[in-house]
């Protein structure tokens, strides 16, 4: 409460209500405890909150949403062709949803509804322009409904993905109530969001209403247009600046005018008159297609007209925030990857290493600029990478922004797979066997920042000396030679100086490997002064499912592999990792292996491969 809604940053979306297991939280104008929070308000409704952070980043590279803009209308009277209506109606009739969650009013008042057959879609087909909560979708779950969609601002649609993947961005599975329970709700298969420049409270729209002589009973329909709340009354038609109604003080800390992490948006903007713009973000939101017939030639500039008067105002409203000492919310922060809190108050953001850790001394600048401009200081990761530590939230996108314009990216932190650990390889190390560089960027080409149940590391070590410690990753790569000797060879017994691990034996006039104890260093091979070694096998000995930290576990060793296979074993191990984890954030990949079991997870990995068993 301290943190959101006192400091008037609170979108009123209602998603603290909605989760609470022990149903201590209200809705009366802003969220209320009703009783002592055991938790002092540090439990799923603050992990769930929008204003808390977005969690934008970590949803969007796993829903790996797009933006196809098309218009249309449906087949149900209702606000601007009644798409959202006829969707929803198609979702029931075909059994994709058991309920929809959705407004509905009392004479304006929005009320929360669980709805479950066409007619009372119908019944709520227009639009409100008031606070509503969503907790109808907690009465689903009381009604035992166990598949919904729900209808919702770009807050409330914001809060609900955070709820779909809670376990990613929270690290845990959920709070148990007092009975020992999690709060029971229906799956979300559907996130409809609607277009949404503010809300109004209920009263304040009412005495506004008042001011032109118009009784709220009497309103037949609300719109909002070119900066007017247009309000349709039998007999007439009123126009009322937006600017005499007080919005709700959240929504002058929203960025998103139309609902950008929902399957699918609906809204008037962009549209001929009678018309909805219909953007769709996801597989799911696909499945409008099949309902609706629609039509390309949406007014973009229209839609960026919206959006940029909600960040325009957005922007003003931060920079007020901080002339005036106020708590600035820096909840959108995760729409970016590898941006983290520090225990100051300040940021830290990690820029994601490239190829083999090796930069131009531009680069070097570039960063080093970019920390004396905004008081920044500069830490060098275990991985090759940057972090830029000391930073307010308040420059943080600028900040992104000047990266961006040298082909920089912050990431390289959560649940996805992590910058690539190297070594410098052949050509740069006398030891070195492998181009480290080289498959450092096919491996970041193919799994740059893909999402993951837990953090995935891979090393990529360029001889067997492992010096980045290959065996104790989720990946581990090791370049290696293996010798064969030749007619070449005279018994000198050079190769067995060089041996590391004394596996050469020198007999007469000719010298002998021990496969057993060799370890493919390739030493002997290029030190031998009469060329009396040559290659038998040479490539890449896997490691898998290693990792340290708490423990230290070393990965299955996996014979020698090519380029192509390696990329091919990372993403099937990725695909059964996936499959089988069950504890986001809680389990590495050795875990999931050990449940699983070993042999059953590498079969399956090597199944995916085209392998075989």
């Amino acid at each position: 409460m301290d943190d959101v809604v006192n400091t008037e940053i609170c979108s009123k979306c209602g998603t603290c209500v909605i989760v609470c297991p022990n149903d201590l939280i209200i809705f009366e104008d802003t969220p209320k405890l009703k009783d002592e929070c055991l938790r002092k308000g540090n439990g799923m409704c603050y992990d769930v909150c929008p204003r808390v952070s977005s969690g934008g980043y970590q949803i969007s590279i796993r829903e790996n949403f797009k933006e196809e803009y098309y218009y249309g209308k449906g087949n149900v009277v209702g606000q601007d062709g009644g798409v959202v209506s006829t969707f929803l109606k198609y979702l029931l009739k075909n059994n994709k949803i058991d309920g929809a969650i959705v407004v509905g009013d009392d004479c304006w008042k929005p009320i929360s509804m669980v709805v479950q057959n066409a007619k009372d879609i119908e019944k709520c087909a227009k639009s409100k322009y008031t606070v509503s909560v969503m907790d109808a979708l907690k009465e689903a779950g009381k009604m035992g409904i166990e598949k919904v969609a729900v209808v919702g601002l770009p807050c409330q649609i914001n809060g609900l993905r955070k709820l779909q993947y809670f376990p990613y961005l929270a690290k845990y599975d959920g709070e148990l109530g007092k009975d020992g329970k999690p709060v029971k709700l229906p799956k979300i298969e559907y996130l409809i969001g609607l277009f949404c420049t503010e809300k109004f409270e209920y009263d304040e729209l009412v005495n506004v209403l008042s001011k032109y002589n118009i009784d709220i009973k009497d309103v037949e329909k609300f719109d909002i247009k070119k900066g007017k709340l247009l309000v349709f009354t039998k007999d007439k038609e009123y126009k009322i600046p937006l600017s005499e109604i007080k919005e709700c003080s959240g929504c002058k800390v929203c960025r998103d005018f139309d609902a950008k992490l929902s399957d699918v948006s609906i809204g008037c903007a962009g549209s001929p008159e009678g018309y909805s713009t219909v953007i769709i973000r996801t597989e799911k939101g696909e499945e409008i297609k099949n309902c609706i017939q629609l039509n390309d030639g949406v007014n973009l500039d229209n839609i960026n007209k919206m959006r940029k008067l909600k960040m325009d105002r957005f922007k003003k409203e931060m920079e007020r925030r901080k002339e005036k000492g106020e708590k600035l919310p820096y909840y959108w922060i995760s729409n970016y990857g590898g941006i983290g809190g520090r225990a100051d108050g300040t940021y830290f953001m990690r820029v994601r290493a490239l190829p083999s850790g090796y930069y131009d001394a531009e680069i070097l600048d570039v960063i080093s600029d970019i920390a004396k401009k905004y008081n920044g200081r500069i830490k060098l990761t275990n991985r090759g990478g940057f972090e830029i530590h000391n930073i307010e939230g308040y420059y943080v996108e600028e900040i992104i922004s000047e990266l961006k314009k040298h082909d920089l990216i912050t990431g390289s932190e959560g649940p996805l797979v992590r910058a690539s650990l190297a070594c410098p390889g052949s050509g740069n190390c006398k030891s070195g066997i492998i181009n480290t560089y080289e498959i450092c960027s096919i491996i970041e080409d193919n799994f740059k920042e893909r999402p993951a149940p837990y953090k995935f590391k891979i090393a990529i070590s360029g001889c067997p000396n492992q010096c980045v410690r290959p065996q104790i990753h989720d990946i581990g790569i090791v370049g290696v030679k293996f010798p064969v000797v030749n007619e070449n060879c005279n018994g000198c017994g050079r190769c067995a100086d060089l041996c590391k691990v004394e596996a050469i034996d020198i007999r007469g006039e000719t010298s002998y490997t021990n496969y057993n104890v060799c370890i493919g260093c390739g030493k002997c091979i290029k030190g031998c002064p009469n060329e009396g070694r040559d290659i038998e096998r040479e490539g890449y000995l896997v490691y898998v499912g290693g990792k340290s930290g708490r423990e230290v576990i070393e990965g299955v060793k996996i014979d020698i592999m090519t380029t192509e296979e390696i990329i091919s074993l990372i993403d099937s191990v990725l695909k059964v990792y996936l499959k089988y984890a069950l504890k986001p954030q809680r389990e590495r990949l050795v875990a999931v292996m050990d449940r699983v079991g070993k042999g059953k997870f590498m079969k399956e990995v090597a199944q995916l491969m085209g392998r075989g068993a």
